[in-house]
């Protein structure tokens, strides 16, 4: 009974597509901003990081449309800008089936 009920979850298991969170159709979108340039570089939030903010312009003063959670995939311009101590950068990520675009925080990104 055992063999066949874990013959039937590798098989299911086997089945299922996974869709990138870049390709897949979000729910909502939420976009502060146009970023410069194209969004062509690729990245991840920090697992060490909770949430990153995703804000409408490069500075903390600007307004918190959402938050990624660590480790989410980030796609980003390559034209960032260095404002208020923090090195900034524009792009996208998901949170759940929501795509959040704008400007977050470099250092909280993953860096090769």
């Amino acid at each position: 009974m055992r063999k066949a009920l874990a013959a039937a979850l590798a098989a299911a298991a086997l089945s299922l597509a996974v869709v990138p969170a870049a390709h897949a159709t979000p729910a909502s979108t939420i976009s502060a901003v146009t970023c410069p340039g194209s969004l062509s570089s690729y990245t991840h939030v920090l697992t060490s990081v909770d949430w990153l903010k995703v804000r409408t312009g490069p500075s903390t003063s600007n307004t918190a449309i959402g938050q990624l959670a660590g480790g989410a995939a980030f796609y980003f311009s390559s034209s960032g800008v260095q404002s208020g101590g923090h090195y900034w950068v524009c792009g996208y990520g998901y949170n759940g089936g929501t795509k959040l675009t704008g400007w977050v925080a470099g250092e909280y990104l993953l860096w090769p």
